[in-house]
């Protein structure tokens, strides 16, 4: 079973880290760091593909448990490649780079040293995050090594009709069904708000006032919940997980969401957007009415 594990494992690291490094290169001709951004959801579709593509055989249970990133890696990559591309390097990787040419730093070592640190800090995030998949994958079915260690082997019958009594298919169950229902819901959530986000900012797009007086978007899911995407975000990937508990050693994975959630919520996501947005006068009065994570109803004033 850990070898199992370690396979999906690493397999789908090395793949990952293989596309890290060919999409670094190809920043580094066009002078964009950014575009690691749209990696960020494609990474987990490449982690449930290789594993789906080592599982044997392919249950529904299985199929299932990769289709969940594989779906979301689709829509998060294709709509922020849409949001991004053709925009140029993003502020924050522009920011970085001129705080390190400050300290001396050349672009060139920047551009270098961004391979280990955000490139690859990203190939080391998407690994730990998708443990639920590659653990679960691995041990949601017998292998031809738990049958080379079986008494059917054993006793040297090579029967195909045996080798399938002797076979336990982790079925789609409680489990899994209640995973599958928490990410769909999830699912809604981010791709509904990122799709009245994206609608908001079009109507923004000729704001010339001052940026503190810039209007906010509180209708739709943004009138419960600040960030109706980063909840989505985090219920996908509770969902994930549970499904994961179907199989053996999946519970295991538990620490997968639970960092997920955090960096939502304290460290790239939630906590981060909102230093900038605190600024504005329609933000702060937006804060003190709407839920910051959990869709909450609105604070009647």
């Amino acid at each position: 079973m850990l070898t199992d594990i370690l396979v999906n494992f690493t397999h789908a690291a090395v793949v990952v880290f293989g596309l890290l490094t060919m999409l670094w290169a190809i920043s580094v001709a066009v002078k964009d760091a950014s575009l690691i951004d749209i990696f960020w959801g494609f990474g987990f579709l490449v982690v449930g593909a290789v594993c789906l593509y080592l599982a044997i055989p392919k249950t529904p249970y299985l199929v299932l448990l990769a289709a969940m990133p594989i779906i979301w890696g689709i829509r998060l990559s294709l709509y922020l490649a849409k949001r991004n591309l053709g925009h140029g390097e993003d502020v924050r990787y522009v920011a970085m780079r001129k705080r390190a040419e400050k300290k001396g730093v050349s672009e060139i070592a920047w551009r270098l040293r961004s391979l280990f640190t955000i490139y690859f800090g990203q190939g080391v995030l998407i690994m730990i995050v998708s443990a639920p998949v590659w653990v679960a994958m691995a041990t949601g079915t017998n292998t031809w090594e738990d049958v080379a260690n079986s008494s059917i082997y054993n006793a040297m019958v090579s029967d195909i009709s045996q080798y399938e009594e002797n076979y336990k298919e982790i079925q789609i169950a409680l489990f899994s069904i209640l995973g599958a229902l928490l990410w769909l819901i999830g699912f809604l959530f981010e791709a509904i708000g990122d799709a009245q986000l994206s609608k908001f900012m079009k109507t923004m797009k000729n704001y010339d006032g001052a940026y503190k007086d810039k209007p906010v978007l509180d209708t739709g899911l943004w009138k419960y919940t600040r960030h109706p995407n980063y909840f989505g975000n985090a219920c996908m990937w509770w969902g994930i997980w549970l499904t994961a508990c179907q199989a053996p050693w999946g519970w295991a994975s538990v620490f997968a969401p639970i960092i997920m959630t955090l960096l939502l919520v304290k460290v790239s996501g939630k906590d981060l957007l909102e230093r900038s947005l605190k600024r504005r006068a329609a933000y702060v009065d937006y804060i003190s009415r709407t839920s910051g994570f959990i869709p909450m109803p609105p604070k009647i004033r």
